[in-house]
């Protein structure tokens, strides 16, 4: 299974075993569901990626606390608003006409804006801690980036199979999913 596939069967799940039928006539065809999820999450996915190497990069160079402040915040800028374009995306795929269809598309929408909090949470921090002494302002971002680490494996993308086996069959069967 590629890491796509992994990353939204855990979304997915998110520790749910999911026994309410999808409301009727509003709900979305699975493979359309699958789709257009894979369609908001593959942009997601690519942007926090760009994001995270651009910042690597931008780190090496940073001599100050201040450089080191500003390259953090827009990482976690960028990532928060990567983020919750992606949940925008991903609740407007609706409902997947699946056994807990309900549930499991509120799973994934809940697991993004967690984790899009996670990067608000890290910039707010990161922005308050004083840049005059560089020993504790690293310290302060380094404990930062560890609650984010925390919260972003706590929003539930790393929490098992998918509970349906036919949106499991269909994302792997979208292309857009690969």
């Amino acid at each position: 299974m590629t890491g796509m596939r992994r990353m939204l069967a855990s979304l997915a799940a998110f520790g749910v075993v999911a026994t309410v039928a999808a409301c009727g006539s509003d709900a979305t065809p699975a493979k359309t569901w699958a789709t257009e999820v894979c369609r908001a999450l593959s942009p997601w996915r690519a942007s926090i990626s760009q994001l995270n190497s651009q910042a690597a990069a931008q780190m090496k160079d940073a001599k100050t606390p201040v450089q080191t402040r500003d390259n953090m915040i827009r990482l976690f800028d960028g990532a928060r608003d990567s983020t919750e374009s992606a949940r925008v995306k991903v609740a407007a795929a609706g409902v997947p006409d699946v056994d807990g269809g309900k549930v499991i598309a509120n799973r994934f929408v809940s697991a993004l804006a967690h984790v899009r909090d996670a990067y608000d949470k890290a910039h707010h921090t990161v922005a308050a801690l004083p840049t005059s002494q560089p020993k504790p302002f690293y310290d302060g971002v380094a404990a930062a980036v560890g609650t984010l680490d925390k919260e972003y494996s706590q929003a539930g993308l790393n929490t098992g199979a998918l509970t349906s086996t036919e949106l499991r069959e269909e994302f792997e069967a979208v292309p857009e999913c690969g």
